[in-house]
């Protein structure tokens, strides 16, 4: 009889009791995991959708396949699928065995760079050139507002202003290497409005010194883009037709980088900067797109393409959530000369106006 109880005693199930444990404390856990976690990784439908665009459509369709047999029948040849290993590597540690970029992404510094997206390539772009933005102001003071220019009674008024071009990174400026006295970011806006207007297009530049503002404020630069979108939001209440938004900025990359032979002169290159962390930052990818398109068609080989930036080392919006016709565009970098730049200017206006005209038809 002992011999019995014993051998039942046994087969007591004893796991019974560590999974009894998981079931009562999982539900806490996973409440606490959720509440913790950051934001842009929440479960909603745009992280959701954001996720699902990075899965090859022809693992959605063996999925089709594992639930529908018909599917079988229409299998094409050589279709690939995604790595279910790899899968599992980015859902448990965000690395993808398909990318060694993400091996290294949080461990080197600077390398977050690399967790821009590249939509569309110019020509030279790769992820060995893409724009950096300054980290710091520049030494040179930001120039103060002109008188008004006189000339520009006689000019024929442009009709309602429609495009905003500011400067979130005022004091960022151009030096150089040939003796040419520097020139500020605000320098630039002012030749593009200057364009637009002649081509009738109804323009704003807001020469708003973000950097005195900071200071004044006793914020730090990274805060640029917090004081910037107030004074852009101000400017919007006061003018509503103010629909496209053009921030003006200046790439940190070196002259090599930033300079393109166009119609037998030198220009400064031009890249489109969208911020992909709002829910509408699709419509501002889709006019960026639309504008490097047409200066492949009129001025080949000037911009270096659009590029889309999110993550923890940027800002993720760059304010564009203000509007559907929103973009950061680098105009150029710290060596081009002030000819180069007109010239760009000129081109950014002329692809500008043709844009909205095209727009304003349709």
């Amino acid at each position: 009889m002992a011999t019995i109880l014993l051998h039942k005693k046994k087969h007591i199930p004893y796991w019974l009791v560590p999974v009894y444990a998981c079931l009562v404390v999982m539900p806490f856990w996973m409440a606490g995991f959720l509440t913790v976690m950051p934001f842009s990784y929440h479960f909603t439908s745009q992280s959701m959708s954001r996720a699902a665009a990075e899965i090859p459509a022809a693992s959605f369709y063996q999925l089709l396949r594992l639930e529908n047999h018909a599917f079988q029948s229409n299998e094409k040849v050589g279709q690939g699928t995604i790595g279910w290993v790899d899968a599992a590597f980015q859902s448990a540690a965000g690395i993808s065995l398909r990318d060694p970029r993400t091996f290294l992404g949080k461990e080197l510094p600077g390398f977050s760079i690399y967790d821009s997206q590249i939509l569309i390539a110019g020509e030279g772009t790769d992820y060995t050139n893409l724009p950096v933005e300054s980290k710091k102001p520049d030494d040179l003071p930001v120039p103060k507002e002109s008188e008004p220019d006189e000339t520009k009674e006689n000019t024929p008024p442009a009709g309602e202003e429609k495009v905003l071009l500011y400067f979130t990174h005022t004091s960022e400026s151009f030096t150089p290497k040939n003796g040419q006295a520097p020139m500020n970011i605000t320098e630039v806006g002012t030749m593009i409005g200057k364009s637009l207007e002649e081509k009738g297009i109804g323009v704003s530049v807001n020469k708003t010194d973000i950097g005195a503002l900071l200071k004044k404020k006793g914020k730090k630069y990274s805060a640029s883009y917090e004081e910037s979108r107030t004074v852009v939001a101000a400017v919007q209440k006061e003018e509503p037709s103010l629909s496209y938004l053009i921030d003006i900025h200046r790439d940190s990359q070196d002259k090599s980088i930033t300079t393109a032979r166009v119609n037998g002169q030198d220009m400064a290159k031009t890249v489109f900067v969208v911020g992909g962390e709002h829910p509408g930052y699709e419509e501002n990818a889709r006019f960026a797109s639309s504008l490097h398109k047409l200066f492949e068609q009129y001025y080949p080989g000037l911009s270096r393409g659009v590029i889309v930036k999110s993550g923890s080392q940027t800002n993720g919006k760059f304010n564009q959530d203000l509007s559907n016709r929103a973009i950061l565009i680098e105009m150029g970098g710290v060596d081009n000369t002030r000819e180069e730049l007109e010239r760009s200017a000129a081109a950014v206006a002329d692809i500008l106006a043709r844009f909205i005209k095209a727009e304003q038809n349709e």
